[in-house]
Formats: structure tokens, sequence, C-alpha cells
């Protein structure tokens, strides 16, 4: 049996509740805590857990429940809950890391792997973190905090030692949303708006707009690919630099304005900014939801190409990452 506390109760969190209440007995999960910004429920019987499926079931916050611990924090529920692995669904903090790096950190050094959603530590210091989940024996899963619907870490990770010269890739479905109201004639403050209004963008759009989500994705992608980059050495240019008649005079003239990320592994430069592309670019039809990503490897490339999120996708591949926890817990009790 996997005990397993979930750090994180919004969108993503009570999908993720909802999904191991299907497939957790089959897969041998127990979910034994869940903490949100404010506190914690300890899941001590069937009728905790039962509690917690409804308030996810219906949107509500983890606060309603009646075992909840006003102040409890992710890392001390885990403890209680005697969890072997915490999946994290915390919204990003790219400006100070926190409180996401300290409860990363201490996660690990009590002893508990880490199943996450969320870029904040991977992008920030990935290779320490990597570093120190090794040096305990703990297993950290990530395939969530990129493309999440679509294999792009499984790839990554496929072409390690393969002579990546260059990434280039549409990693940010907020901005192909924002992008289309655009070229129907929006203006960017509205098309913004209409985004946030249908959910399709954060409630802080400059996470999207001024590139910090694209760039932590693309630091991650390229620390799985074997370099050591950090979210402070992509150069990000707002997508608000190009102006509205630049995206539509682009369609006019058969080209598309996307908000691409790119890295150059061998100069070691990393990018995010709105570019004008030929309608044959493959990253000009990325639409919606969907990613692209072009690994440029041996004189060819290799494209990639499917769905981010929402909410129900990404925690289907979190629990997808429970597998890969559970072929490594096997090979180290086989060893």
């Amino acid at each position: 049996m996997v005990k397993v506390s979930l750090v994180g109760f919004g969108n993503v969190g009570r999908e993720l509740l909802k999904r191991l209440a299907d497939v957790g007995g089959e897969l041998g999960v127990e979910v034994t805590a869940i903490s949100s910004s404010r506190g914690s429920v300890i899941v001590a019987g069937p009728g905790d857990l039962a509690y917690a499926l409804k308030l996810a079931r219906e949107g509500r916050k983890l606060d309603a429940h009646p075992g909840f611990r006003e102040g409890m924090s992710a890392v001390e529920a885990s403890i209680v809950g005697d969890a072997d692995v915490a999946m994290i669904t915390l919204p990003p903090s790219y400006s100070t890391g926190e409180p996401n790096r300290s409860i990363y950190y201490r996660l690990l050094e009590e002893g508990v792997s880490i199943i996450t959603a969320d870029k904040t530590v991977l992008s920030l210091d990935g290779s320490k973190l990597l570093e120190k989940a090794m040096r305990n024996c703990l297993f950290i899963g990530y395939r969530a905090t990129v493309a999440a619907g679509t294999p792009a870490i499984d790839a990554a990770r496929g072409l390690r030692l393969r002579e990546v010269a260059r990434v280039r890739a549409v990693l940010n479905a907020s901005t192909n949303y924002i992008l289309g109201f655009i070229e129907k004639g929006l203006s960017f403050e509205e098309a913004v708006r209409e985004s946030i209004k249908a959910k399709l963008a954060e409630p802080d759009p400059t996470i999207d707009t001024h590139g910090w989500d694209p760039a932590a994705k693309l630091v991650i992608l390229a620390n799985t690919l074997g370099s050591d980059a950090r979210l402070d050495m992509v150069e990000r240019t707002p997508l608000e630099s190009f102006s509205e008649e630049v995206v539509r005079d682009s369609v006019g003239h058969g080209r598309r304005v996307k908000y691409v990320a790119s890295a150059d592994l061998e100069k070691g430069v990393y990018r995010v900014r709105p570019e004008i592309l030929d309608s044959r670019d493959p990253l000009a039809t990325a639409e919606g939801e969907e990613n692209v990503i072009v690994f440029e490897v041996e004189g060819t490339s290799v494209l990639l190409k499917g769905p981010a999120g929402p909410a129900w996708r990404t925690a289907k591949v979190m629990v997808t990452d429970i597998l890969d926890y559970l072929e490594w817990r096997n090979k180290l009790e086989s060893c």
C-alpha cells in the first residue's frame, strides 16, 4: 500500500482526489492527508475521505471539512498521515519560490517522495532538488509540469545524449487563447479579460503573458535533456510587446504570431518571446489548449503536439507518475 498526501486543493487537487478515488484501490494507493493553504485534513477513515470527495465534486474549499485543522501545514499533515508520497498541486511562486521551495525540501528531509504539477522549484533550482532526492533515495515525478496531457517529459528523457541542439515550442495555452481572441478583433486587454472570464487564463495573467509559465516549462524540458538551466537565465519578452495590428496583419499575410519558448542548448541561450511564424511552421498550428514542441536533433527534428490541461487531464498524468513510483520502489526492495 502506498500512502499519499495531497498538497493543494484547487482545481487540479480536487480532480486528483476524484481520480485517486476511482483508481487508487486498483493501484494500492491510500490518501491519508489533504492540505490547502490554510490547513489540513488527516484522513482517518472512509468517512473523512467521503466528505473530502463531496467537497471536491462540489468545487468547495477544504476548510468546509469537519475534520479540517486550521494552521496544520502540508508537511506536518504528510508526517501525521505517514505519507510515502506527497502529490503537489500548489500554484506557482516564481518571484520568491515560497512557500513552495520550503515545502519541497522539508518533505524530502522527512523522507517523503514527491509527485508534482507545480513548476516552481524545478525551474528555480531543479538540479539541487533532484540531487537532494537522489541522496535521500527518494522519488520525484514531474510529468505534469510540461504539456501535461502530452508526454513531453517522456520525449525529452528519450532524447538524452542524442545531440539535441535546440528546442522550439509553444508551451502556454492561455496565450494561444489570447492571441486567438486578438485575431478575431479584440484588443489585448479585452482578450485577456475574456480568457480570464472563460477560465482559460490565470487571475494574474502576467504569469502567462510575461512568460513566467512557458519559461519555467522550457527550463524543465532543457534540464531533462541534460542542461543545467534556471528560470533567471530565460530572457522573457511580454506578449503585449506585439501590437494587436501586428497579430492581425500577420494572419492576413499567411503568418501567425505565437508565444515561442526556445532553447539553444549548444550556446545556453533561453528565450520566451512573441514571434511571427510562417503558417507552415509546426508551432503556428498550436490552437487553444494545444502545445507544440520541436526538438532539433542530429540534423533532423522530432515533433510533438498534443493537449496541455485542463485540470482533470493534469490529474490523470500525476497518477501515471504513481506507476513510475511503484516500479522504482519495487526495484529498490528487490535489490
